[in-house]
This record gives structure tokens, C-alpha cells and sequence, in this order.
């Protein structure tokens, strides 16, 4: 595992979109735009959320034998991120992104209007309840030709290793996904609360890497 490099940001947001596009929040955000307009602008409204991770968090990658990501992990100080929260990540984008001036406001703003089912079903603050200051897990993807070898538990675990290493006391982390609580308890994740909102549920997970107050 290493450190993302900034010119890496398309490639990495590529694999992510790659990853997501068929699962339901991503369906939910591009509802209504054809999947070829969706795989064209995706990767690029993901990869400017990214871009306040590789300036405020952490955006770490591990290779495939040919050199090209494999594998992606970003993470962040949670109280910071709770501050900003995903609108707000979204108007950094925004701000930054010039690429985004390719891609018409309409369009825009019907994905702003899309993804407000998602958004309800998340919540910043969650982990308030645990921990004070926990190590935020935001976006975690394995490209799918190297699913199976070994790169997710290597992303993880250097993820966990990075946040102890910072004195975190906690690592968190949501899926949309029931499947996936299984694979993170088996790292030592425990199931915190299950959220519902209409067709969404919200898995929130926390490890923790010393004792926490009790509830």
C-alpha cells in the first residue's frame, strides 16, 4: 500500500465509479440520465469529491502487476469531515473543479436532486454516541479483475494500521451494502446501528483500537 499521487485522481475515481455505478445509491444519483452520459461525467463528479481527501485526508493505493491502481482506500479525521459533511464536499468540487464546466448545471442539479434519498439515509455525526475523534473510512474499492487476491485485506488492514499509528482511538465507516458488514466484522468491525430511510439502509460500523466510554 502507498500514498496516492494527485495525477492518479482520474484513474482512481474511474475505478471507483467502475465499481459503484451498478450498486443502488449510485443508480439513485444518475436516476433518469442514460448509463453512457453516466460512465462519461461519473468518474469525474466522483474524483473532485475525492479531491478534499487528497488535500485534508488520506487517499492510499495499492498496484496491480502492471503498475495501475488495484485497489482504493480514503479516509480522514471524522470530526473534521463532520464539519464539511457530503453537500459540502460536493460545493468543494465545485469550487475546485474545472472540469466540472463541461458538464451542463441542469445536469448538475439533477444529480444534487438525486442523491438527496442517499443523503437522508446518512448521517456525519453518528459516531458521536462512541467516540470523540474517530479515523473516518469515506470510499473503499478493489477494481474487479483483483477481487479475491489479497488487495482489500492489505487496503484495510494499512488503513487500520495508519489510524492507530495517529492515535485514533476508533476507525468508522458506513455501507449501503448488507453484504459487506460481514467482511468488515470479520476485520473486527462492530455493527453500531442500522439506518433506514425509504429504499435505503445505512450500515454503520466502528473498530475499535482502545477502550471507548461505554454507551
Amino acid at each position: 500500500m502507498r500514498r496516492a499521487k494527485r495525477d492518479e485522481r482520474a484513474a482512481l475515481a474511474a475505478l471507483m465509479f467502475d465499481q459503484f455505478y451498478e450498486q443502488a445509491e449510485l443508480q439513485q444519483q444518475f436516476s433518469g440520465i442514460d448509463p453512457e452520459t453516466a460512465r462519461e461525467i461519473g468518474p469525474t463528479v466522483l474524483g473532485l469529491g475525492q479531491g478534499y481527501f487528497f488535500t485534508h485526508g488520506d487517499v492510499f493505493v495499492c498496484d496491480a502487476p502492471d503498475g495501475a491502481p488495484a485497489g482504493v482506500i480514503v479516509g480522514a479525521d471524522a470530526q473534521q469531515l463532520a464539519h464539511f459533511g457530503p453537500l459540502g464536499q460536493f460545493f468543494y468540487a465545485l469550487r475546485h473543479g474545472k472540469e466540472l464546466r463541461d458538464i451542463p448545471r441542469a445536469l448538475l442539479g439533477q444529480i444534487m436532486r438525486n442523491s438527496r434519498p442517499v443523503l437522508a439515509a446518512h448521517s456525519t455525526k453518528w459516531y458521536r454516541r462512541y467516540c470523540g475523534r474517530p479515523y473516518y473510512i469515506a470510499q473503499f474499492g478493489v477494481a474487479k479483475p483483483y477481487r479475491g487476491t489479497g488487495i482489500a485485506r492489505d487496503l484495510l488492514e494499512g488503513a487500520i494500521e495508519h489510524a492507530a499509528s495517529q492515535g485514533y482511538p476508533a476507525v468508522i465507516l458506513e455501507t449501503f451494502s448488507r453484504e459487506n458488514v460481514r467482511m468488515y466484522m470479520h476485520f473486527g468491525f462492530q455493527l453500531k446501528q442500522v439506518q433506514e430511510s425509504g429504499e435505503f439502509t445505512e450500515y454503520r460500523l466502528l473498530l475499535p483500537l482502545l477502550p471507548l466510554r461505554a454507551l
